[in-house]
């Protein structure tokens, strides 16, 4: 079926009934630009899909890809979580974490975000212009946006959108998310990790003060949001025309790929094991003496573990639990795999000291 749209203006009516039937009008000028927003909210989904979009359309092509995700933190590709974020208390109020496939900074995602992804050639790929594209649209919901040197969109000082972006061969992504009507407690609380003294290779967040557009406009909203950026795309690209089609779960059943992608990204190796190296240094005064641990981790595992426990007779434990430990996930379970080890091959009894030992480490990581 082929539909001819004599505007792309979205009513709340016709973003509802866009269906897998709805086609753009194949013209000339539109054969090089396509358009899609998400039905889905399911954030390991909509990062798949994104880079099924991505990797599969022609390297003319031009595409702007709008979705939304339920709670969650987004970590930049080379980052390391434990530095980034509160893992404690993310896992404490079921909020996931997932590592997304471009650089970047650590992002909260919830449901008054809307997130937009720009794929084009790379030899037309500019951080600035795509942002500067983002900024008109919402220009022409009446709010002052504006790009800085970060090319993150900024209200005054504040940030409304940082950005990331992603090149492979003749490819090239930008993508952001857009705090509409974002929990900004919630963002504030899971992205301040606990101090740690901790170092690596990781790309390190740059933290800014925030805002969010229901501060500046009291109409603005997913909808009105996505409507603006759709018509600034396609008068960016000289494209008036333009619709929305709408991706659903379907997609994981139809196409193998975008499953497997999927798949991997919900993995511990992914989330955890693609972190770049950090050495990890701790210590603490117990009641029956001084303990310093150092760990170094290369791709969430423990490659070197250095325990000093400065208590008479502790020499022999601390030796054995560095072997229970090197080889083992950086994560609890990990520490209470390496304990259960130390426990069962040596044959020694679960000294107190030993308990307080590892219920420490399992606080501390």
């Amino acid at each position: 079926m082929t539909l001819r749209v004599p505007s792309c203006r979205l009513t709340p009516h016709k973003l509802s009934c866009f269906g897998a039937s709805r086609r753009l009008l194949l013209t000339e000028p539109t054969r090089k630009v396509e358009c899609f927003i998400s039905k889905v909210n399911d954030p390991w989904v909509n990062l798949a899909i994104e880079e099924w979009l991505f990797r599969r359309k022609d390297a003319a092509k031009y595409v702007l890809y709008l979705w939304r995700n339920t709670n969650c933190v987004v970590i930049g590709r080379n980052q390391n979580p434990w530095k980034e974020c509160d893992l404690k208390l993310m896992s404490q109020d079921s909020i996931p974490l997932i590592r997304r496939r471009s650089g970047g900074g650590a992002v909260y995602h919830d449901i008054g975000n809307t997130n937009y992804t720009v794929i084009m050639p790379r030899d037309d790929f500019d951080r600035r212009k795509s942002a500067s594209l983002i900024s008109r649209a919402l220009h022409h919901l009446d709010i002052p946006s504006s790009v800085n040197d970060r090319h993150d969109l900024v209200i005054g000082p504040n940030k409304i959108s940082g950005s990331a972006y992603k090149i492979v061969s003749d490819r090239a992504y930008h993508h952001g998310t857009m705090l509409i009507d974002a929990d900004l407690k919630a963002l504030g609380r899971y992205l301040k990790p606990p101090v740690k003294n901790m170092v690596g290779k990781g790309v390190a967040s740059v933290r800014s003060p925030v805002t969010r557009l229901r501060e500046h406009s009291f109409t603005v909203d997913h909808l009105s949001f996505c409507e603006s950026v759709l018509e600034e795309f396609g008068r960016t690209y000289e494209v008036p025309d333009l619709t929305l089609k709408e991706l659903d779960l379907d997609l994981l059943s139809k196409h193998p790929d975008i499953k497997a992608d999927h798949d991997e990204l919900k993995t511990w190796n992914w989330t955890y094991g693609q972190t770049p190296e950090f050495v990890h240094q701790l210590d603490h005064q117990f009641a029956w003496g001084q303990v310093n641990a150092i760990f170094r981790v290369n791709h969430g595992i423990i490659t070197e573990a250095t325990i000093t426990i400065n208590a008479k007779d502790h020499v022999a434990v601390a030796m054995r639990l560095i072997e229970a430990l090197e080889g083992q996930c950086y994560s609890p379970q990990g520490i209470q795999q390496a304990f259960d080890n130390l426990a069962v091959g040596t044959g020694m009894r679960l000294l107190d000291e030993l308990a307080e030992l590892k219920a420490w480490l399992l606080e501390s990581i």
